[in-house]
C-alpha cells in the first residue's frame, strides 16, 4: 500500500461519518435539515460511499491486527 492510498482510506472514513444518515439528515424532509437536497440517487450513492468506506477500514483493520472500534 501507498501512503497516499493510506490517506486516502483515512479521509474516506473521516467523510463516511458525515454521511447523510448519521449525520441526522432524513431523506426527502423540508424541516431544514437538507434532506430535500437530494435525489433518491444521490442520496444511494452517498450512503453506498459510506458503507463502503467502512467496510474497507474494517478490511483494513483485520489485515493489520487493529481492534476496529470504530462506526458501523
Amino acid at each position: 500500500m501507498k501512503f497516499s492510498e493510506l490517506v486516502t482510506l483515512f479521509r474516506d472514513y473521516e467523510n463516511a461519518m458525515y454521511s447523510p444518515s448519521r449525520s441526522e439528515v432524513k431523506f426527502g424532509c423540508d424541516c431544514g435539515c437538507g434532506g430535500d437536497s437530494y435525489t433518491a440517487e444521490s442520496w444511494d450513492e452517498e450512503e453506498q460511499y459510506a458503507a463502503d468506506s467502512i467496510v474497507k477500514m474494517k478490511e483494513f483493520c483485520t489485515k493489520y491486527g487493529i481492534y476496529y472500534d470504530g462506526i458501523e
